[in-house]
């Protein structure tokens, strides 16, 4: 399972709403539909409450930031949508299942299941390797580790 998690908080969600909503886009969208095999999960950190999207259970995702950001705002008020759970008292270390990638220094590739962080917020957790990705937003680095996942996962069954 890929879990993609975005670290932010309410204000830099008021302030940038649509990078959450293209980051959750990034994450679980695939040219030909949803991507099964991973969740997004947005962290807000001012709130200790995050916000978990299963691909595999997430009905009405499209590709549009206006619709993806509705339906990240949906949740954030506890409305009830197939696939979308708000998750309360909740600490970060909780959510980054192992190994933990970031965009830090390095050229890791992702193994099959993984966690990718992203940062809008200074929060830092101890990532296992990095990506050397910090410098796009995070919607570009979820896009970039989906491919480079697709490109090893495909590289494994060819062997």
């Amino acid at each position: 399972m890929r879990r993609f998690l975005l670290v932010t908080s309410s204000r830099a969600f008021e302030e940038r709403p649509y990078v959450h909503g293209k980051a959750l886009v990034a994450a679980l969208l695939i040219s030909n539909g949803i991507r099964k095999d991973a969740e997004f999960v947005a962290y807000f950190v001012d709130m200790g409450l995050a916000l978990r999207v299963l691909g595999s259970a997430i009905k009405a995702l499209f590709p549009d930031e206006e619709s993806s950001t509705g339906l990240l705002r949906k949740g954030l008020r506890g409305a009830r949508h197939p696939g979308v759970k708000l998750i309360r008292g909740v600490k970060l270390e909780e959510l980054a299942r192992r190994p933990l990638i970031d965009g830090g220094r390095g050229v890791c590739k992702p193994p099959e299941d993984f966690t990718y962080i992203a940062y809008l917020e200074p929060t830092r957790l101890e990532a296992d390797c990095g990506a050397g990705l910090n410098d796009m937003e995070p919607h570009h680095q979820f896009a970039v580790i989906n491919i480079e996942a697709d490109r090893e996962l495909r590289r494994r069954r060819a062997l």
